[in-house]
């Protein structure tokens, strides 16, 4: 009975002070906080192969809210990473968790940070307002994040040190080598430049490679899209898997496969040359493509069709 009547004790003591706490919040002009319900909570899906986890909660009045989408949209993407750089991994845990916040602004950001976990690779990012989040810095975020798991997971037994990081142009010119007509664009675009001698010499350029906008994106692509063509992307990774950092002065012997730099630069030129001879959209005509035509036109002596006279033994084509 007395411990009974204790308990009675200390419940009324906990359920007084609640009070005076609640009544001071409205006093100071606060609202008393209120308690999350069960469909306020935020829910994980996952992929089928567990790597993936985005984490949100329910949007009021909408069923599907933003978990199926944003898994949806990340998976599709990974896929087609794995299909055109013949890639893969083992999986079981997760890697990469998307975070969904509420989306009460229009916060454009993607905001990711690699870490570990159990000993393992993970990437969180996290999307303040999902409706307005910046897609290609999203799908930038996810390449990454798949590139910083497949290197982890890919590490050779006999590695002691740690792993070198995948070089942020290398991210965004893989995304821009998995669409045929960019791929196509960013070749046009570096002969463009090739023509009017604007084009870096090739060992510097593979020493300077970056990530940005026009110039250095068209780099990017260009470069990653040859670097494919060589079947030589996974090999990069691996370097990385074992902790061989970027470097530029090997990637331009991969590429051309000449030790001087002299003779890598011409290897360059010759390989832009013979795209030059290359029909690079069928079907389409592109400015570059007219301008080409247009050099190659044979030119006729500047007397030709006119008559027979002092300036040259030449004749109108109906005589």
């Amino acid at each position: 009975m007395k411990n009974r009547a204790l308990q009675l004790v200390l419940l009324s003591v906990a359920l007084l002070c609640g009070a005076d706490v609640r009544a001071q919040d409205m006093e100071d002009g606060e609202a008393p906080r209120r308690i999350r319900t069960a469909a306020e909570m935020p829910k994980v899906a996952m992929s089928a192969d567990r790597f993936v986890e985005v984490v949100a909660a329910d949007v009021p009045g909408d069923p599907v809210g933003f978990r199926l989408p944003i898994l949806q949209f990340t998976t599709r993407l990974l896929r087609e990473v794995e299909r055109v750089y013949k890639l893969s991994m083992p999986r079981g845990r997760p890697g990469l968790v998307i975070h969904a916040l509420e989306g009460k602004t229009n916060d454009v950001r993607v905001i990711a940070r690699a870490l570990r976990r159990d000993g393992a690779a993970l990437t969180r990012v996290w999307l303040p307002s999902p409706g307005y989040s910046d897609l290609e810095q999203l799908r930038f975020s996810i390449v990454k994040a798949y590139f910083h798991a497949w290197i982890d997971r890919n590490r050779p037994a006999d590695a002691d040190g740690p792993a070198a990081p995948v070089p942020d142009w290398m991210v965004q010119g893989a995304l821009r080598a998995l669409n045929g007509e960019q791929v196509d664009a960013d070749k046009h675009a570096v002969l463009d430049l090739w023509s009017t001698a604007a084009m870096p010499y090739f060992p510097r350029l593979c020493e300077k490679l970056q990530t940005g906008t026009e110039r250095d994106a068209v780099f990017a692509g260009y470069i990653v899209s040859w670097m494919r063509e060589k079947k030589i992307f996974r090999r990069m990774l691996e370097d990385f898997a074992a902790g061989r950092a970027f470097d530029g002065a090997r990637l331009a012997f991969d590429l051309t496969g000449e030790t001087d730099p002299e003779q890598q630069d011409k290897a360059s030129d010759e390989r832009l040359v013979r795209l030059t001879r290359s029909v690079l959209s069928p079907g389409r005509a592109t400015p570059w493509d007219i301008k080409v035509f247009a050099s190659r036109l044979l030119l006729y002596p500047s007397e030709f069709d006119k008559n027979i006279g002092a300036n040259g033994p030449s004749c109108t084509f109906r005589e």
